[in-house]
């Protein structure tokens, strides 16, 4: 007998951490876990927590209070952790309603996550039909638990895991329930400017087998490619559908990896152009590698140029060769040098230097090559932005996380609580077991060197709406007036006392007040 509820599943998006009021990008996820549940009849809310930092749980309960089948979250590894278990306690301890988690941490960690007492249903991978399954299951019987693929579940305090899906899910843009966000550029923007980024994907996948990353052990499973592009008339069909429906300033590629096919991306481009969209619109893309950088001809980077790209998120690393070879990143030092000299000739073009530092087996002098890359890399192009030299973090399924347990001792959480605090922002400093003083202090002068040594302050300056601009302002000064000793310590190599550490710290946390308050 159906259940009298004013809503199927109530999809919750949580709070990430204390960049929600720094970066907060539309809920894609959960847009796209919605497709057919809704495509299929059935009645879906979006709320996004991150929202309501302060009346979150006023609004869960209006929405539990109208009556609700069955409550989703999208779930990453670290903090994240925290707040969805905070949410799902609070509903679990106000209603009986049952609970089902999605998203990378519950794809690669199935069993501990389905141990909690709070959750009931997990979906490894892509979730978009066996959540409409899990509906239609709960509320007409019209399928079986054990018949959907990708579910875990729990019988007679057993763990129960459905077979894993083998495809990428390739949903049309036409099916995409964006209705279901206010997207505006007032709740939905980077640094509260007005600027609205609108991600899509263009393809799904990435054939890279870094080491670091859980991609590789997620797409080991699919069956042909692991890479799989839409046609350049989709995702133009794609763009022209967006454009008709809202106003945005900025398109945000949002693949894995984007230009695995050159000639294909450079079809987009020509074709791109050729409809008008860089007059009215920025491109930014997520997924980037040095070494496609390094393929791109004077032509292409010009194509790119009158494509009105802007920023490009590449995946640099480190400045040792050994740890690039750890990572199997299938780049060196050299190219990294090269692709940035390249870049530089075309100021438009701003490449964001992602680091990571403190990978299992990486030294002190590694470190050190480090410290001469990013110098490097902002000597020889100003334009560019360096990323924030961030703890590497265990990932459950990825090559690197198993090599850190089995040969440098590192102790893997054992409960889902654990898990919520390995996280590179919002918990305390990650230390790892091979860490020595001198490494651990390097490297937060490296997350120093990250935030304050290019000039991304500046450019912020330029992004914000003007009643921002008092505070920012004070802090462009304090970044200006500490390059100078930021440079000393660079070339000395000192990093004790470092005071500026803690306070960039308190900084973090006055820019980003608590959610749960």
């Amino acid at each position: 007998m159906e259940r009298a509820c004013q809503t199927d599943v109530l999809l919750i998006y949580p709070p990430l951490g204390s960049f929600d009021n720094i970066i907060r990008d539309i809920p894609l996820s959960l847009i796209y876990a919605a497709t057919d549940s809704v495509k299929q009849g059935y009645r879906v809310k979006i709320l996004d927590c991150r929202l309501y930092p302060f009346e979150w749980k006023k609004r869960v309960l209006e929405e539990l209070k109208a009556g609700c089948l069955l409550v989703g979250l999208s779930v990453m590894t670290g903090y994240p952790i925290k707040t969805s278990l905070e949410i799902s306690r609070f509903i679990k301890e106000s209603y009986d309603v049952p609970i089902v988690w999605g998203g990378p941490h519950p794809t690669v960690q199935p069993e501990q996550t389905l141990r909690s007492r709070y959750i009931d249903f997990i979906i490894r991978d892509w979730g978009s039909f066996p959540l409409y399954q899990l509906i239609a299951c709960l509320k007409h019987h019209r399928y079986k638990l054990e018949e959907i693929v990708g579910l875990g579940y729990k019988k007679d305090s057993q763990v129960i895991l459905n077979q894993a899906t083998c495809q990428f899910e390739m949903i049309d843009y036409r099916d995409i329930p964006y209705d279901l966000v206010d997207i505006d550029f007032k709740k939905y923007n980077r640094l509260q400017s007005e600027d609205l980024f609108f991600p899509i994907y263009t393809a799904m996948g990435c054939p890279c087998q870094c080491t670091f990353c859980i991609s590789p052990s997620v797409y080991k499973k699919i069956q042909g490619k692991k890479w799989v592009p839409f046609s350049v008339d989709f995702v133009l069909g794609h763009v022209e559908y967006l454009c008709q429906k809202y106003s945005f300033k900025r398109l945000q590629i949002y693949d894995d990896n984007s230009f695995v096919d050159l000639n294909r991306i450079r079809d987009f481009f020509l074709r791109y152009i050729e409809k008008g969209y860089p007059q009215r619109l920025k491109l930014d893309f997520r997924g980037v590698r040095i070494d496609a950088i390094d393929r791109m001809d004077t032509d292409f980077l010009e194509l790119m140029v009158k494509a009105n790209v802007e920023l490009l998120e590449l995946g640099a690393e480190s400045g040792s060769d050994t740890s690039l070879e750890r990572m199997k990143k299938g780049i060196t030092v050299e190219q990294i040098l090269r692709v940035n000299r390249k870049l530089a000739a075309y100021p438009s073009l701003k490449p964001h230097y992602n680091i990571l530092c403190g990978i299992p087996g990486e030294t002190y002098e590694d470190l050190i090559k480090t410290k001469k890359l990013m110098q490097t890399l902002i000597r020889d192009n100003p334009f560019c932005f360096l990323g924030a030299a961030a703890d590497w973090k265990p990932l459950p399924g990825s090559l690197m996380t198993e090599l850190a347990v089995r040969e440098y001792g590192l102790e893997l959480p054992k409960t889902l609580e654990e898990w919520a605090v390995v996280d590179t922002t919002d918990a305390k400093k990650i230390i790892h077991p091979w860490y020595t003083r001198q490494i651990n202090n390097y490297i937060k002068l490296l997350q120093l060197t990250g935030l304050f040594l290019d000039h991304k302050i500046e450019t912020i300056l330029t992004m914000l709406p003007r009643q921002k601009m008092v505070f920012l302002k004070m802090l462009l000064f304090l970044g200006r007036m500490y390059r100078p000793l930021l440079r000393l310590r660079l070339k000395l190599d000192f990093s004790g006392f470092l005071l500026e550490y803690t306070l960039k710290d308190m900084g973090m946390e006055f820019i980003s007040s608590d959610w749960t308050r």
